[in-house]
């Protein structure tokens, strides 16, 4: 439905004359400093991993980062990849699964966290627009849900009465139950060693600062005069919408999301699909150079095994 929609409001002769503006050299940056998001990702990954034994190095975390790009151009949403990194990552750890499980979660829940604090920032220093409703009403409903995970996930009388009400459910229950055990002793660790977190929170700014950045003159190159506070910001939105499993890869949720938040700044659909499409464009590379770490992983897993 949405590629539907997509089709019939958007020039796409348009759309194709725009991209087609955009060189080879700049395309070639963009995904070079994608390549380096993606170590720095792998860096935040480890920091908030409760599991120190040292099972993944440096290198395999950066390793089994871009594993997951080709399955997040194939899967629904814009996380789909996780899925697959969390059975790559059971695949090359023999302890402590269940911590290194809790990591990517925990991973995810920090980038998050970073996207709603960096975009709440930007909504301050957003352009004088006659309808600012739907930013504040998004970050609204953000800022609620992040409150309720938060008292859900970090007070350990609500666990405990999950626990209570999960210990009723048989075999299943008693996997819930192993997990929240688990879970409530990882929090005791970050409690510990809360600065891994705080310094995880501060690699996101160069991590999502990258991808502003690279938005932002992909927007200027595609002739979109929109500030960098409010790409920033749109962005951010754009982010959460696609990591809701609707379509793969939030293929047509992206650029209808990207198509309504920009014309609010009088931006026309068409090279708001461009924009789009580029960034698409950066990740399919981006997938492609992932499958050459694909290969490399299983190889080095034969060799251990």
């Amino acid at each position: 439905m949405s590629l539907i929609i997509l089709i019939k409001m958007v020039d796409f002769k348009l759309v194709f004359h725009h991209v087609r503006d955009i060189s080879l050299l700049v395309l070639g940056i963009l995904v070079s400093l994608a390549i380096l998001q993606t170590w720095l990702l792998g860096i935040r990954w480890q920091l908030v991993n409760p599991d120190v034994s040292g099972q993944l190095t440096g290198v395999q975390y950066f390793r089994l980062m871009m594993m997951t790009k080709p399955f997040n151009l194939i899967m629904p949403g814009a996380l789909g990849g996780d899925f697959v990194k969390t059975v790559l990552t059971l695949k090359a750890v023999d302890n402590n699964r269940v911590n290194n499980v809790i990591a990517i979660v925990v991973d995810r829940f920090i980038g998050l966290s970073s996207i709603i604090i960096m975009g709440s920032i930007a909504m301050f220093f957003m352009s004088d627009i006659r309808d600012k409703g739907p930013f504040y009403g998004v970050f609204a409903i953000l800022a609620a849900g992040f409150a309720v995970i938060l008292v859900v996930a970090g007070n350990q009388w609500v666990l405990r009465l999950l626990e209570s009400f999960f210990s009723r459910l048989g075999a299943l229950g008693k996997q819930v139950i192993h997990f929240l055990e688990t879970w409530i002793n990882v929090l005791s660790f970050f409690r510990l060693n809360y600065h891994r977190l705080l310094l995880a929170l501060l690699l996101c700014l160069p991590i999502h600062g990258l991808s502003f950045i690279t938005t932002y003159l992909l927007a200027i190159n595609l002739g979109i005069t929109v500030s960098f506070f409010d790409i920033c910001l749109i962005l951010a939105i754009v982010w959460v919408i696609t990591s809701i499993p609707i379509t793969i890869s939030g293929v047509g949720v992206r650029e209808l999301s990207l198509i309504y938040f920009l014309s609010l700044y009088g931006v026309e659909a068409e090279p708001a699909t461009a924009l789009s499409i580029s960034l698409y464009i950066v990740s399919i590379a981006l997938g492609f150079i992932g499958l050459l770490f694909y290969f490399r992983f299983y190889s080095a897993l034969n060799v251990r095994s």
